[in-house]
């Protein structure tokens, strides 16, 4: 064994003064290491399974690559449960709307803070270092399966014992030398729940996710959300956790951490632009325009309405915005109010192609 090589384990909890949060996990790779993922990246773009988004899509050759630097002999990953210190929203009552767990609060903060940690302790040692957290640079999971920490899910989470998908995921590239991990042997086997769980069948081809079929996309997508997803998208108003909910490993967090933090829809959908997007800046929110998170909260009102819907879907359709317009004709059309077109008609902009056609079919088809 190299003398000059530590276990990842001493130093971690040599630094922390052997006082270490539970709801990390760590884990080592040694470099370099053939584990380029490139491949497999670029195959979802050519598919066009990555549904135009950039992120990691955009330099695969470089985001997957597992070599990225000359001098490093380690990359330390660190995976954070996010679910230690948050909850899972329970059924939502009439006129409210759901945010998925990760998007609760902003669990990077606690990962970040936690990787800056461990490189200040590396910088203090004279060892050089680089790390990536929610990066376009670096494909996150590149090293989670072989530094031991699980193995990737069907539903291309990765997935731990006793966690499951409720995890975000750091890695840490160092000059200093560890023993690497053991690499994790576990697989999801014949288990199918998240295929089973997904609503809209994202997930119908094992460890590969259909951006284009994703709730969770398409609630972040500035595109026009096609009328099929709306009905789908149910009370969602941010995120999906149809197949993190559904995953067995990760259900005991669930079981024990159900908690209400539902969103009154109404009440959101008064509030102005300005207090949208500062309650939820850490949202991935398109060019930084609230009336997206207005239109995924005028779909979520019209598939779990309460008293004021109807009320706040009239309002909607005099809006300035031609797409919120639509989103709210659609509103009515779900909650078989389509007759107040004629009522409010005058209000309702005009001359306008995507306004117009939404008028001509909620008009024809039954509600």
């Amino acid at each position: 064994m190299d003398i000059n090589k530590e276990q990842l384990d001493i130093f971690i909890n040599k630094i922390h003064n052997f006082k270490l949060d539970s709801s990390f996990q760590y884990g080592v790779v040694e470099l370099p290491i053939d584990l380029d993922r490139i491949k497999q990246i670029q195959e979802i773009k050519d598919t066009g399974k990555h549904a135009g988004m950039t992120f990691t899509f955009s330099k695969p050759e470089y985001a997957g690559n597992s070599n990225k630097y000359e001098w490093a002999n380690s990359a330390i990953v660190v995976a954070y449960n996010y679910m230690e210190t948050s909850s899972y929203d329970t059924i939502s009552k009439p006129g409210y709307s759901r945010v998925a767990v990760f998007s609760s609060e902003d669990h990077y903060a606690p990962l970040r803070k936690e990787i800056e940690f461990i490189i200040e302790a590396l910088k203090k040692n004279k060892h050089q270092s680089k790390s990536f957290v929610d990066s376009s640079f670096h494909y996150d999971r590149l090293f989670f399966e072989e530094a031991g920490l699980g193995w990737q899910g069907k539903s291309t989470m990765m997935l731990s014992p006793g966690i499951g998908p409720w995890q975000l995921i750091g890695t840490i590239y160092t000059s200093k030398k560890f023993i690497a991990s053991s690499k994790s042997k576990q697989s999801c086997g014949d288990c199918n729940y998240c295929k089973i769980a997904c609503p809209t069948g994202a997930l119908n081809e094992d460890y590969v996710l259909d951006a284009n079929l994703c709730i969770a996309y398409w609630l972040q997508s500035p595109k026009i959300i096609p009328r099929d997803f709306r009905i789908a998208i149910g009370d969602r108003l941010y995120g999906c956790d149809e197949c993190l909910i559904s995953c067995p490993p990760g259900q005991r967090e669930i079981i024990f951490k159900s908690q209400d933090r539902n969103i009154e829809t109404v009440e959101f959908l008064l509030k102005s632009d300005q207090e949208i997007l500062k309650e939820y800046e850490r949202f991935y929110i398109p060019k930084l325009d609230a009336s997206y998170l207005r239109r995924n909260a005028l779909i979520a009102l019209a598939n779990n309405p309460s008293y004021g819907a109807e009320t706040t879907f009239v309002k909607y359709i005099a809006n300035p915005n031609p797409e919120l317009v639509m989103y709210s004709i659609w509103c009515l059309w779900r909650i078989s109010r389509v007759d107040l077109l004629n009522d409010y008609s005058h209000k309702i902009i005009a001359n306008n192609k995507i306004v117009q056609d939404e008028i001509d079919w909620a008009l024809k088809m039954p509600s």
